[in-house]
């Protein structure tokens, strides 16, 4: 089977985006399946709690981090691999007595300088924004394409916002998440950042001729109070308008002290129902089932 790629997106930050990620990665590899999680956040807190920081330090020094690969793709010497970046059985958390097989691509501070190095470049040799983004998507397109049969799941955590490499991400997806807190300050907005991923995932070159799937929301963080339970009412009843800017997963995340500490344990190798406790682990499975219903053309 070739992988299905997940990306994890929000222009807010601090509403779930990571742990949903790490734990969605985690469910799914529970379930069986091979993952790799590509992180392309600059604060690369994926990395460090697949990784955990001594690790991560290991892997920067030796430029194995996206940000490496894709420095040495566009002006080095194009003598980098995905492969040479990724690091297999990484993770220290175990379901019935076997590790999880779970890889990563890590970030690193660096990558926003990176970012910011390539657009400069880029545009001073004349490239518009449109190119950069093409330029990128082929690179990282084709080497997802040498690297998804050895996968069923690539999760990619993308950065706040809109930058370019979450274009990328949004383009190359197969489906896109769009975790948030119910309240007000979370959901403002959230509205039109659906509807420019439906442009960013639609525009230009080959990937018109990509088959577009809605972002799919999910409630995060939530709390048994009246505003989250208005606002979640409020997103739910999007899904009833004649064109919705995104779809809902009927499967919610609570705010819990298991959450908080479940990103904490990174070398304490916990199984996973420990890791994410007796409340959240059910949940991880409906959303894994939802998710594979999604992705593969049971629902919506």
């Amino acid at each position: 089977m070739s992988a299905k790629i997940i990306a994890v997106a929000n222009m807010k930050g601090g509403v779930g985006k990571t742990t949903t990620v790490v734990s969605l990665g985690e469910a799914l590899a529970a379930s069986g399946h091979r993952v790799l999680v590509i992180d392309l956040d600059a604060q690369a807190n994926a990395s460090i709690c697949i990784a955990g920081d001594s690790m991560l330090a290991t892997l920067m020094s030796r430029g194995a981090t996206i940000e490496g690969f894709l420095a040495d793709n566009l002006l080095g010497k194009q003598s980098m691999a995905f492969t040479d970046a990724i690091r297999n059985n990484i993770s220290n958390v175990t379901h019935l007595g076997e590790q999880l097989n779970i890889s990563l691509l890590p970030s690193s501070p660096e990558l926003r300088n990176f970012e910011q190095r390539i657009i400069y470049e880029l545009t001073g040799k004349k490239w518009s924004w449109e190119q950069i983004v093409d330029g990128l998507f082929a690179v990282m397109k084709r080497q997802l394409d040498r690297t998804r049969k050895d996968f069923d799941y690539i999760l990619i955590d993308c950065a706040p916002g809109i930058s370019v490499l979450t274009e990328v991400s949004i383009r190359l997806a197969d489906l896109v998440m769009v975790p948030t807190i119910a309240d007000f300050l979370s959901t403002f907005g959230l509205q039109n950042f659906c509807i420019t991923l439906s442009d960013r995932g639609l525009s230009s070159g080959a990937k018109k001729a990509a088959k577009y799937k809605q972002p799919h929301v999910l409630i995060t963080r939530r709390r048994k109070v009246k505003v989250h339970d208005e606002t979640a009412n409020k997103l739910r009843n999007e899904e009833t308008a004649a064109k919705p800017a995104f779809r809902m997963f009927e499967t919610e995340i609570p705010e819990a002290v298991a959450v908080s500490e479940a990103l904490g344990k990174i070398t304490q190798f916990p199984s996973f129902s420990q890791k994410w406790g007796q409340v959240v682990t059910p949940l991880l499975a409906d959303l894994v089932k939802e998710v594979e219903e999604v992705l593969h053309g049971h629902r919506r």
